[in-house]
């Protein structure tokens, strides 16, 4: 499971396919200098409510987006929103970046040093409701890189942070900086022997259940 909440700019009007299916393709705001906009595509039934707000809304109109994403291999996000917020001239709509994914951790990376800071780079994968698994690349820093690094793989694991866009060669790279990890403590002996299938992402809900979710 993942859920991302973006504020976005509508950079294209709705196109309906054959399945009844709309489609808008919106960006958000870059999260720093370096960053690029990241480009999100939106899809929803045309006969869903959401898809019916889709399918109103107009060029450079300013959103608010919530819903479960996966990445693309063209370096875009596609998400099937749950809610979607319109607001006239609430341009500051556009800085809100969240996501919330949840899934089991990949293999152990080492911790690198960029400048005066620690970098962890750690892959979580998770399932969709097509059993198809789809991975986000984390990156922590500091305090929360070593807390990272130290998982062991499959650990079940709940990643808070901002979604970004960086640009080399021509090439579109999604980043997922985190801002916040919650794990399954290793002291916990009532979780499942497979709390978390590494290579579909999969965590049990009885080892979800015994989460701390407090931010």
């Amino acid at each position: 499971m993942n859920v991302f909440i973006l504020g976005l700019r509508v950079t294209s009007t709705a196109l309906i396919d054959d399945q009844k299916i709309a489609n808008v393709l919106t960006e958000s705001l870059p999260a720093s200098d370096r960053r690029i906009a990241t480009k999100v595509q939106l899809s929803m039934s045309n006969e869903h409510y959401v898809g019916k707000i889709l399918t109103n809304l107009k060029e450079s109109q300013v959103i608010l987006a919530l819903g479960p994403t996966r990445p693309t291999p063209d370096g875009f996000l596609q998400m099937q929103p749950m809610l979607v917020v319109e607001q006239d001239n609430w341009d500051d709509l556009l800085a809100v970046n969240l996501f919330v994914a949840t899934g089991g951790l990949g293999p152990k990376t080492e911790e690198t040093q960029l400048d005066d800071a620690t970098v962890t780079n750690r892959s979580l994968a998770w399932q969709n409701e097509k059993e198809e698994t789809h991975w986000f690349k984390l990156t922590a820093w500091d305090k929360l890189s070593t807390q990272l690094a130290e998982l062991a793989p499959g650990t079940p694991t709940i990643a808070v942070g901002r979604v970004s866009t960086s640009e080399k060669e021509d090439k579109r790279y999604l980043n997922y900086g985190v801002d916040k990890v919650l794990y399954l403590p290793k002291a916990t002996r009532s979780a499942p022997k497979k709390a978390a299938d590494l290579d579909k992402g999969r965590v049990s809900p009885s080892a979800l259940g015994s989460l701390d979710f407090s931010l």
